[in-house]
């Protein structure tokens, strides 16, 4: 696997793309709320400390009704 593969949570452009795949705001809040409970949940229930891309999005998909909508 390339590094690219794995979700890189200090990057905002990275937290952005998860947001977009479940239409929701590329907001500052969103992105926050992603990376303080999400990457936690997800790293949590698969036991890893590092997540790639494919297994993150089924959590973001999770918590698509705790994500601000687009304005």
């Amino acid at each position: 696997m390339n590094d690219w593969d794995y979700v890189n949570f200090s990057q905002d452009h990275e937290m952005d793309y998860h947001l977009g795949l479940v239409n929701k705001s590329k907001s500052k809040g969103n992105r926050e709320y992603l990376r303080s409970n999400t990457q936690w949940t997800a790293k949590k229930a698969l036991n890893k400390t590092v997540l790639t891309h494919n297994e993150f999005k089924p959590f973001v998909k999770a918590d698509k009704g705790n994500l601000a909508d687009p304005a």
